[in-house]
């Protein structure tokens, strides 16, 4: 080991030496910077999945293999708080697609009908329908200059052209009929409530927006995807219950951008629709694990803090503790402090996530910093739980910009903040495998 420590001291010195001879020493010549390589993507190397606030989905299954129950779970990571009934008999607006130019609705095995009603017809109103159809008809909507214009189309029936509007609202009999919507390449299928069809028009463009409005209490919640259905009954009735208690504080306003009280994706809760009651042998397990949250009706097991809902942030795993949320977002509630999550650490609970590797190509880091390019960057602070809070990019020109940790992992896609590679790992043209970044002289050296 000295001998090595003695070669590899050595080799730098050589290379700070030969570095010195060609630097020219008189004034009349050029810029002697010598020219500043450029990496073709940084290695990231950390733990964990998700912004790291509130319940850890990882955790919670964790906990649950270990026979907690669902209320020791959430007691745990929302200290403080109460799982108390609270009444949920509320509609929810759900978006099911956003900026699409159009989108397509059929019958699930063509059994069958499906009714039109011109504009964007309340869920609790009950109109004339502007035309009842059989179930072989696939309804194709499209956005066109800030209106919508349907075109039904069927192996038996011909249709005269519609006039175009501003919304659509489709409904159909959920005991008899299930919809698909295919949206581009992918297609879901839905059994409950109406499907609104809006064109939305901003100062850029217009575009189309997809609603499905159904009941919070059963009917959405039987269609999220957040986890497996496999796992444990305690797991998933926590989620359950931070779930519905997250969409309870988004029913206050329809935001204009996708004409919605929540999105259906990881920007809010991941909404599948029927496909997640209609899983193979586990799709059950999670409709029975919503249903026992049930208190009567019209109300359900909600996660309070003095009689009223709270902000029930979750996410998948962590990097071994729960964040703080103040470090992550600035903001500061009583039971959203970090808690120890060692599950999330263990391979055979978090497969995917225990430790995780990435490497982020030149062009993504030098759009997440808005530099020309990135040559090197520096992780300038930490949480208390070890994740990045502060990161700054350096460009080939001197020229430096500073990200918060959770901006920068969202801009390049990291799964978290928990990186453990706290030095720079790049990898050069000339070589395939990464090295770290010395800077010295503004020249990224690679020493092995």
């Amino acid at each position: 080991m000295k001998y090595r420590a003695h070669f590899l001291g050595s080799r730098v010195l050589a290379l700070a030496l030969a570095v010195l001879m060609i630097l020219p020493t008189s004034n009349s010549f050029a810029d002697p910077t010598p020219q500043i390589r450029i990496p073709l993507d940084f290695r990231f190397i950390g733990s964990g999945y998700g912004h790291g606030v509130g319940m850890s989905q990882i955790g919670a299954r964790g906990q649950a293999l270990e026979g907690k129950s669902a209320l020791e779970i959430l007691n745990y990571y929302y200290p403080g708080t109460s799982v108390t009934p609270y009444p949920d008999n509320e509609l929810i607006r759900v978006n099911i697609a956003n900026l699409a130019n159009s989108v397509s609705l059929s019958v699930v095995g063509g059994k069958g009908q499906i009714r039109l009603y011109q504009g964007d017809i309340p869920a609790t109103e009950n109109p004339e329908p502007f035309g009842t159809y059989l179930g072989d008809t696939t309804a194709l909507f499209s956005n066109f200059a800030g209106a919508v214009v349907p075109l039904l189309s069927s192996p038996t029936t011909k249709f005269a052209p519609f006039t175009p509007a501003s919304a659509w609202t489709i409904r159909w009999d959920s005991a008899t009929t299930t919809v698909a919507l295919t949206n581009g390449t992918e297609t879901a299928q839905y059994r409950y409530g109406q499907i609104v069809f809006k064109s939305v028009t901003n100062l850029v463009t217009s575009y189309l927006a997809v609603t499905n409005t159904l009941r919070l209490h059963d009917e959405y919640l039987w269609g999220l995807g957040e986890v497996p259905s496999s796992w444990p009954a305690a797991a998933l009735e926590a989620q359950v219950i931070a779930a519905r208690t997250y969409a309870l504080g988004k029913l206050s306003k329809i935001r204009i951008e996708c004409d919605c009280n929540i999105y259906n994706s990881t920007a809010d809760q991941n909404f599948v629709g029927y496909a997640k009651e209609t899983e193979a042998i586990y799709g059950i397990k999670w409709k029975e694990a919503v249903n026992r949250t049930f208190v009567d009706e019209n109300n359900s097991l909600v996660i309070t803090l003095d009689g009223k809902f709270i902000n029930s942030f979750y996410f998948s795993s962590s990097g071994g503790n729960t964040q703080n949320i103040s470090e992550v977002w600035g903001s500061s509630f009583s039971y959203l402090q970090g808690v120890p999550d060692p599950w999330s650490l263990d391979p055979l609970i978090n497969r995917r996530y225990a430790v995780w590797s990435r490497f982020i190509p030149q062009e993504t880091m030098a759009l997440a910093f808005a530099l020309p390019n990135v040559v090197s960057f520096s992780i300038n602070s930490l949480s208390a739980t070890g994740s990045v809070t502060s990161i700054t990019g350096f460009s080939s020109t001197g020229v430096s910009v500073t990200l918060t940790g959770e901006v920068f992992r969202a801009r390049v896609k990291l799964p978290s903040t928990w990186i453990l590679n706290k030095k720079p790992y790049a990898r050069f043209p000339e070589r395939a495998t990464e090295c770290p970044l010395i800077i010295s002289v503004k020249i990224p050296t690679c020493l092995y």
